[in-house]
């Protein structure tokens, strides 16, 4: 099978498949007589292809380390955004983006340990982001109490357009694992 024909297939799955994206591993899966590197390079293909035509709308992107969706170029957000009316509400607040960055520079970590990074109470903020699939539970903590423990999720990824958390800019002087305070607002 020649990489146009590859290309084309994934760009089907892509485009099928939607918002939720797909792996590298499945795509291998789909197109099971094709070795691993070929598809890579068909993806890498189809990624350039979509860059570089500035006739299509269109792009390839990559999130959440190795899986891939169709989404509309960045430069058209504007004109999509008068089409879709988007509300203010679907914005993030500071006090969310806030408590997300709390949850995907120190994560996992606690409600009550958040609440003290920041000073004040977020069980609203915390119930807001679960309902958008930003943040998810993941397990329980060895404190008295047993807190839940909470990350960030693939949707976050997609959110911030990352492949991993490695890819969050570092805090400028902070040491993460001793300095609880870094989020404060009274530095």
């Amino acid at each position: 099978m020649t990489n146009e024909k590859i290309m084309g297939i994934i760009e089907s799955i892509l485009f099928v498949n939607g918002d939720e994206g797909i792996s590298e591993d499945y795509i291998h899966l789909i197109l099971e007589n094709q070795s691993a590197a070929k598809i890579a390079q068909a993806l890498q293909g189809l990624r350039e292809k979509y860059r570089n035509d500035l006739s299509c709308g269109l792009d390839i992107q990559k999130f959440a380390g190795n899986r891939y969706r169709m989404v509309t170029k960045k430069d058209n957000h504007d004109y999509l955004s008068k089409m879709t009316n988007i509300k203010t509400e679907s914005k993030l607040s500071s006090a969310s983006i806030e408590t997300l960055s709390i949850i995907a520079y120190k994560g996992p970590i606690s409600r009550p340990e958040i609440e003290q990074i920041r000073g004040v109470g977020c069980d609203a903020i915390m119930y807001k982001l679960k309902i958008r699939n930003l943040i998810k539970e993941m397990g329980k903590s060895e404190l008295p109490g047993r807190p839940m423990l909470y990350g960030i999720t693939n949707d976050f990824l997609k959110l911030f357009n990352l492949n991993s958390l490695e890819e969050l800019p570092e805090l400028p002087g902070a040491n993460l694992e001793d300095d609880a305070d870094i989020f404060s607002r009274e530095q």
